[in-house]
Formats: structure tokens, C-alpha cells, sequence
């Protein structure tokens, strides 16, 4: 990786500053204390991890500023890339975000917007650890490794290497592997042995199968009480049906009786109508002499009304004949008058019916003369009403004039309108579904922020360590999504505003459209109706011109029907009389009767009429009680076999009433055997009841017995299950104690120790060697004491400590172990930063340093190196010079 390009704005002391970094070679940046040369390492340290060791990141922006910017460009490979960090101030607090860019042809494209320190690293190859450790060397800080005490060192470099992560993994893992070993000690305590509750079980069945046993033989007892009862109970079943069956049975021979009398007393009715019967046989002969004679009266007076009538017939006969010899002579007189007549009358009913008509068509031209003038009066309100809902319509849209030349065009307007109103709804919803989206999407957010809030420890996403920088990070990263959620929410809300005042213009424009419309209709309505009623009036003129020719026409037809009307109805008379008499059949009938009266005067004379009535009048009296006797004579049959069949129903009777006292049984012996019935139902209850109980102790016996058994069962499998359990958990002991033994001292650290103290030594040499000191190796003890392979002539090799060699070796030493920490735990550190390395240092030291950097730039064990100081001196080594001045950066051309 290689450092581009860095720009601050309102950074701790820079307002606006923007360096290039030399991509091979030294870049060296001057200036006095408190100029700001501090200020551009911890740029480039907060745009890599977006932290500071200076206390709080709002002190990081400007004073009297609220928000500052670094933008760091490097490049890994043959890609570029771009850090942008910005830190808001909201009251007191500090609200950050960052972005990742990459470039692709000439722009910088977004790349990352999430999780930038865990991402970051993963494009750069360089972690925190990896940079403070290896690539930045802090003021004063280029020997601090080799003058540290050798334990100290160890430490340093255990945690460089992460060893004391390892460590606390051991010592959680040692932690869950007791906390399983006491939960199984609990298990263990609380669990009996499975042999013991199988013993218990075993028993506890043996006592449910003895009780269940008992149940079945009172079971058994209690279905022969049972069947017993049910014996006894068809006896007293039986007993009383019979003691009903002689309350029936009396009943019965009580009912016959009371039949045998009934019966008896109307054969002694019947008797006496006999004897009436006899009594009236004797007169009946008297009486039919007198019917014979009422006969042949009746017959004569018949005779004597036949001939009455028959003269009235005939006289009348003899006047209609009279009366159509009359008829005849006035329908020849006035024959000719009455045709005229017609024709007249016809012809005023014509005339009548026009000159109605004429008078009809007089209203309707009046009432069409009203009707045009009160249309004419509404045509002009409709025309004010259409003007004033235009004036309306102008207000909104000028394009609504063509409506006053043109308005037939609403319908056009009222269709653009709807399908206007139709894609302002379908944006509002579409804004509304949005803002939902937002919502929830800002509700998740703020549930995030809330969970992480709370969080310590552990990451809930990743389930990795979660610092307090990185959990301040995903907050302000979350935050800043919801920000612009909000921003997003807030601009469709402004923009829902602006359509539904839009809509609500548009629904007015649509109420006046309709309005227009409605108006409109009623217009044109209104001309069609004026139009009909103007060639209705145009109409009755032409017919109300004939008006006078049929006035007078009806004045002399009217005097013409007044002097001939009398003629006219004594013909229609004569006419109706002679169409409705049959003369011939009138003369024929004349001639019948008078034969028939010849024939009936010899029978009969009408004089003696009066006298046939009053002998007639007093044998009627004899015909009725002739009647009356008839019909009681008639009766006798009936009633002698109504006798007969009552003298044989009361012999049937007897014979019952004596078969029903046959099958009537003692009652007190029925009532002594029901009694002894009932006792012994009653005993039979009373045993069927202690059984009952006994059964129900039983019961409850074997459900207690079952429910311990249940229980011991339960308790059983629950012991099984512990077991199990134990085991599993056993299984997880074993497992963490390999985890221990993996990650301790003896396991993966002793590994990594022994890679460190072999890789790092013979790093180190390669990069020592290369300054061209005289020293053959450097060695690494196992308590990471360091020392140098001396050259000597001596058989035996010498190592001398680091504090025997000179300041410069030192230095030079110093740089190589931190470029081989870096070698080792990122392969390779493309560049190397040192803040004020000449401090306490004297002038040999500093140009011996001046001298490593220069062998290291010439050797590439770094290719670009990047040097903070106040000292002048490093110009001579510099690729690139910037002079740093009260936050102003300025390079040397």
C-alpha cells in the first residue's frame, strides 16, 4: 500500500490543506512545535481508522468550526482508492461518517458506505496493531524496543503477536469448562438412581394389579345385583299392570251396565211411537179421500188461470197490431226528412270537432306563447350561469376561454381533468408507499441504534470483540443512513405536499367542469325544447285560419236539425217499432190462442174460480196432516229393527259383564306381593350401593397408585435424560480442555512464540546487514533478549548485548526490527512513518540516521517513507519537502 494524496479541512490546525505524497522516496514535512506537522501523521492515522489517541473526536475538528474533512488517497496495487472522513458537531457531540471510494478511469467512484473499519483494513492489508507497531514510529520512539527491559519486551511483543488474546481465550474457555462441571454436579445431586425408581415402579404395579383384580370380583357382584333388581323390578311390573287391569275391568262392567239401562229406556221410547203409529193407521183413509179431492180441485184451477192469462195475451195481441199499422203510415210520411236529417247531424259532429279543435289549438298557442317566453327567460339566467363558473375556471387556467367560443369542448376539459386528478392520486400513493418504506426502514434503524446502545462485549452481527470506537462507528454510520432516510422522508413529504394541493386545485377545476357541463346540458335541452315549441305555434296559425267558414257552416246546420228534429224522432221511433215487431208471427200466435181458449171453456168456466179457492184453501189443512202421518207411518220399520238391534246389543253387554268378573283378580293378594317385591328391590339397592362404594374406593385406590407410578415414571425419564446430558456435557468438558490446551502456553502460543523468535531475528539481519555493519547475525533469546554475532578471531562465536553497540547501529537496528514486525505481520510495509526521530538524539546519531534512511530508500526495503520533524537536517535525504507553518503546508519547488 502506498500513500497518494491527503487533504484536511478544518483539522486540528489546518484549514484547508492538501499534500502529495512522493510514491517512492521521502517525503519530509519541516516546521516548528505547534505548527501542525503532528496534525498530518494524525491524518493519515484517523482517515485508515477513523480514531485519535487525542481524547474525543470532536476535539479533532477546528475551533469555532462544526465539521471537518479528511480525504486520504492511496493505492494497493494497481488500484487507487479514497478515504473520506467527516466529523459534524451537533451540540456537544460528534456525528461522524465515511465513505470509500474507488477509481475507475478519472472519477472516484463510491465503493464502501458500511462498515468502513471492518472493510478498510481488509483493502489495505494493514490493521491498527500493524501500523503502531511497525509503520509509525512515534517521537523518540526509534530505539524504545531495543531500551526496553527484556520481560517488557516480551510483553510488548506477546501483544503484538496477540498472544494475550489467546490467553483470555484460555482462561473463558477454562471458565465454561467449570461452570458445565458444576452444572453437572447439580444434575448428579438432584437425580435418583434408575434402579431404585424401576424397584419402586415394579412395586406399585404390583399393587394396581391387585386392586384391579379386586375391582373386577366387585364388578362382577355388582352385575348380579343388577340383573336381580331388574327380576324383581319385571315382577312389580307385572304385578301392576294386573292391579290396573282390574281397575279397567271394573270400570268396565260399570260402563256395560250403565249401556244395558241406557238401551232399555230407548226400546221403551220406541215402543210407545208404535203405539202412536197404530193410532194414525186408522184415520188414514179419511185422509186420502180428502187428498184425492184437493187433487182434482187444483187440477180446475189450473184450467180456469190458463184461460185468463190467454185473454190477456190476446188483447194485447190484437193492440200491437193496432199499433203497427200506425208506425207503418208515419215511417212513409217522414222517410225522406229523417235521411236529410242524418247527414245534417254527421255533418255537425264534424263541424263541432273542428271548431273544438280550433279552441284547443287557441290554449296552446297561448300556453306555447307563455312557455317560449318563460324559456327565453331561463335560457338567459343558464347563459349568466355559464359565464360566471368560465370567470371561475379562467381563474385557474387561461386555455378554459376556448369554452366561451366552444363549449361543446368540456367534454375534452372534463376527461383531462380526470386523467389529470388519476396521476396525481397514482404519485401520491407512490410517495405514501415510499414514505412507508421509509418509515420502517427508519424504525429498523433506530431499533439498531438502540440495540447497539446496548451492546457490550461481542458484535450481535459477527459475533466478534466490539471496541468502544467501532460500536461508536456503526452508530454514526447507522445515524447517517437515518439521516438521509429522514432527508429522503422530508423531501417526499414536501413533494406529497405540493401534489395534494395540486389535487385539491385540480378537484376544484373538476367541481367547475362538471358544474359548466351541467349547465351546458340544461342549455342546449333548453334550445332543443324553444326549437319544438316554435314549430308547434307555427302549426296552430295555419290551422286557425279556417276558423269562421265552419262557424257559420255549424250556424245553418244547427237551424235546419231545430225545425226537423220532432219529424226525425217520430220516424226513429216508427223505424225501431217495425224493425223490432214480428207482425206475421204476432197474427200467427192470435190465431193459437183463440183455439186454445175454445178447447180449455169447455173444461172449465172462470166464474166459479172463487168458490174452487176457498174449498181448496180448507182442504189444505187435511193434506198437511195426511203429510205428517205419512211420515211417522214410514218410520215403523226403522224403528221395530232399532229395537231388535238394542235387545241384541244389551244381550252382548251381559256377556261381557260376566267374561270381564271372570278375569278380575283378588286384590289384596296383588297388593301383599307388590309389597314384598318392593322390599326386596329396595334390600337389593341398598347392597348395590355398598358395592358401589367399595368400587369407588377402589377406583380411587388404583388412580392414586397410577399417579405415583406416572410420576415414577416421569421421574425415570427424566433421569435417563439427565444422564444423557451428563454425557453431553462430559463430552463438552473434554472438548474445552483440548481448547485449552490448543490456544495455552503449550499449544498455539508456544507455536506462534517460537515463529516469532524465528522469523523476526533473521528478518531483522537481513534488513541490519544491508546498512553494511560489521555484526554477522542477530539472535532473539526465548525471553526475546536481544543480541548481535560480533566478528572476531576467536574459535568460539561472541554475542554482545544491544547497549555494547554504537548510537547509530542502534538506530539502525531499531528501524529494521520495526521493519520486520511489519514484514512479519503483513508481509511487506510499503511505507514507513517517523514522527520527530531526531529528538534526543545527538548530531552523530542524527546524521547516522539521516544515513539509514537514505540506504533504505536506495535498498527499497521501504518504498516510501514519511518523516515529521523540526530538524533541517533531514532536507539532505528528502525526495519531497513541505514547510508546515501555523497549519499551512507548503512545499519546497
Amino acid at each position: 500500500m502506498i500513500l497518494k494524496r491527503l487533504r484536511l479541512e478544518n483539522f486540528l490546525a489546518h484549514k484547508e490543506t492538501v499534500v502529495d505524497f512522493s510514491e517512492r522516496g521521502i517525503t519530509v514535512f519541516i516546521g516548528e512545535n505547534g505548527a501542525g506537522k503532528s496534525s498530518i501523521v494524525e491524518g493519515i492515522f484517523y482517515g485508515l481508522f477513523g480514531k485519535t489517541d487525542r481524547g474525543n473526536i470532536s476535539d479533532l475538528v477546528s475551533w469555532g468550526k462544526k465539521q471537518a474533512k479528511v480525504e486520504l488517497d492511496f493505492k494497493k496495487g494497481n488500484t487507487e482508492y479514497r478515504v473520506e472522513r467527516i466529523i459534524t458537531l451537533k451540540g456537544s457531540k460528534a456525528v461522524t461518517s465515511a465513505t470509500v471510494f474507488k477509481k475507475e478511469g478519472s472519477r472516484y467512484i463510491p465503493y464502501y458506505q458500511k462498515h468502513i473499519s471492518r472493510e478498510l483494513p481488509k483493502i489495505t492489508g494493514i490493521t491498527q496493531k500493524t501500523f503502531l507497531s511497525s509503520i509509525l514510529v512515534k517521537q523518540g520512539d526509534i530505539e524504545g524496543l531495543l531500551e526496553l527491559p527484556a520481560k517488557e519486551r516480551a510483553k510488548v511483543f506477546e501483544d503484538i503477536l496477540d498472544m494475550s488474546l489467546y490467553q483470555l481465550l484460555v482462561e473463558h474457555i477454562a471458565q465454561k469448562r467449570k461452570n458445565l462441571r458444576v452444572q453437572i454436579e447439580a444434575i448428579d445431586k438432584s437425580t435418583k438412581s434408575p434402579a431404585e425408581l424401576e424397584k419402586e415402579i415394579v412395586q406399585i404395579s404390583s399393587e394396581i394389579e391387585k386392586l384391579r383384580r379386586e375391582k373386577d370380583e366387585i364388578l362382577k357382584k355388582i352385575s348380579e345385583i343388577q340383573k336381580n333388581i331388574k327380576k324383581e323390578e319385571k315382577e312389580l311390573e307385572f304385578l301392576l299392570s294386573e292391579k290396573e287391569k282390574n281397575i279397567k275391568n271394573r270400570a268396565k262392567i260399570e260402563k256395560a251396565k250403565e249401556l244395558i239401562n241406557l238401551k232399555k229406556e230407548t226400546i221403551k221410547q220406541h215402543n210407545q211411537k208404535l203405539s202412536q203409529i197404530e193410532k194414525l193407521k186408522t184415520k188414514m183413509p179419511e185422509l186420502e179421500k180428502n187428498i184425492k179431492k184437493l187433487k182434482n180441485l187444483e187440477e180446475k184451477l189450473k184450467t180456469i188461470n190458463e184461460i185468463l192469462l190467454l185473454n190477456e195475451k190476446l188483447s194485447g195481441i190484437q193492440e200491437k197490431i193496432k199499433e203497427f199499422s200506425e208506425k207503418e203510415k208515419i215511417y212513409s210520411l217522414h222517410r225522406k226528412t229523417a235521411q236529410e236529417y242524418v247527414k245534417k247531424e254527421n255533418r255537425l259532429k264534424e263541424l263541432k270537432e273542428q271548431l273544438k279543435k280550433a279552441e284547443k289549438l287557441k290554449g296552446e298557442k297561448k300556453s306555447l306563447t307563455a312557455q317560449i317566453n318563460n324559456l327565453n327567460r331561463k335560457k338567459d339566467g343558464l347563459l349568466e350561469n355559464l359565464s360566471s363558473v368560465l370567470q371561475k375556471l379562467l381563474h385557474f387556467k387561461n386555455s378554459y376561454l376556448i369554452l366561451k367560443d366552444n363549449p361543446l369542448m368540456i367534454d375534452q376539459f372534463i376527461q383531462n381533468n380526470r386523467e389529470k386528478i388519476e396521476q396525481l392520486f397514482k404519485e401520491k400513493e407512490k410517495i405514501q408507499e415510499k414514505k412507508g418504506v421509509l418509515k420502517a426502514e427508519g424504525e429498523e434503524l433506530n431499533r439498531r441504534i438502540k440495540n447497539l446502545t446496548g451492546i457490550e462485549g461481542i458484535c450481535p452481527t459477527c459475533n466478534r470483540p466490539l471496541d468502544l470506537h467501532t460500536k461508536e462507528e456503526l452508530i454514526e454510520d447507522i445515524q447517517k443512513h437515518l439521516e438521509k432516510k429522514r432527508e429522503e422522508f422530508r423531501q417526499l413529504s414536501k413533494k406529497e405536499k405540493k401534489i395534494s394541493e395540486e389535487l385539491e386545485k385540480e378537484k376544484q377545476i373538476e367541481k367547475l367542469l362538471k358544474e359548466f357541463k351541467d349547465i351546458f346540458d340544461k342549455y342546449t335541452e333548453l334550445q332543443s325544447e324553444l326549437k319544438s315549441i316554435k314549430a308547434k305555434l307555427s302549426a296552430a296559425d295555419l290551422q286557425l285560419k279556417d276558423l269562421q267558414a265552419y262557424t257559420d257552416e255549424e250556424k245553418t246546420v244547427e237551424d235546419f236539425l231545430f225545425k226537423n228534429r220532432e219529424k226525425y224522432q217520430l220516424y226513429i221511433e216508427a223505424e225501431r217499432y217495425i224493425k223490432n215487431t214480428d207482425i206475421k208471427s204476432l197474427k200467427n200466435r192470435h190465431n193459437e190462442i183463440e183455439k186454445r181458449l175454445k178447447l180449455l171453456t169447455q173444461k172449465a168456466k172462470p166464474e166459479e174460480k172463487e168458490k174452487i179457492e176457498n174449498e181448496l184453501y180448507k182442504l189444505k189443512e187435511a193434506e198437511k196432516e195426511y203429510e205428517r202421518s205419512r211420515q211417522i207411518i214410514l218410520e215403523e220399520e226403522k224403528i221395530r229393527q232399532d229395537i231388535e238391534k238394542l235387545k241384541d246389543e244389551i244381550k252382548e253387554n251381559e256377556k261381557v259383564i260376566q267374561e270381564t268378573e271372570k278375569l278380575i283378580l283378588d286384590d289384596k293378594k296383588i297388593e301383599s306381593r307388590i309389597r314384598s317385591v318392593r322390599e326386596k328391590i329396595n334390600s337389593l339397592e341398598e347392597e348395590l350401593d355398598r358395592e358401589r362404594e367399595k368400587l369407588s374406593r377402589i377406583n380411587e385406590d388404583i388412580g392414586r397408585a397410577s399417579g405415583i407410578k406416572e410420576s415414577l415414571s416421569k421421574e425415570l425419564e427424566k433421569t435417563k435424560q439427565n444422564l444423557k446430558e451428563i454425557g453431553k456435557l462430559e463430552k463438552k468438558i473434554e472438548t474445552y480442555r483440548k481448547l485449552e490446551n490448543a490456544l495455552g502456553p503449550k499449544g498455539i502460543q508456544r507455536i506462534i512464540r517460537e515463529n516469532a523468535l524465528y522469523e523476526l531475528p533473521k528478518i531483522t539481519n537481513i534488513i541490519f546487514s544491508a546498512f553494511g555493519f560489521a555484526f554477522q547475525q542477530v539472535r532473539f533469546s526465548e525471553d526475546f533478549d536481544i543480541s548481535l554475532l560480533a566478528p572476531t578471531f576467536e574459535k568460539t562465536e561472541r554475542f554482545v548485548p544491544v547497549s555494547s553497540i554504537s548510537g547509530g547501529q542502534r538506530v539502525a537496528l531499531g528501524l529494521a526490527l520495526r521493519l520486520a514486525i511489519g514484514r512479519f505481520l503483513s508481509n511487506r510495509a510499503e511505507f514507513l512513518i517517523l514522527d520527530e526521530p531526531t529528538v534526543h538524539l545527538d548530531q552523530q546519531r542524527r546524521n547516522d540516521l539521516i544515513n539509514i534512511l537514505i540506504s533504505l530508500k536506495e535498498k527499497r526495503f521501504v518504498n516510501q517513507l514519511i518523516v515529521v520533524t523540526h530538524d533541517t537536517e533531514v532536507e539532505d535525504a528528502a525526495d519531497s519537502i513541505y514547510y508546515v507553518e501555523r497549519g499551512s503546508v507548503r512545499p519546497l519547488v
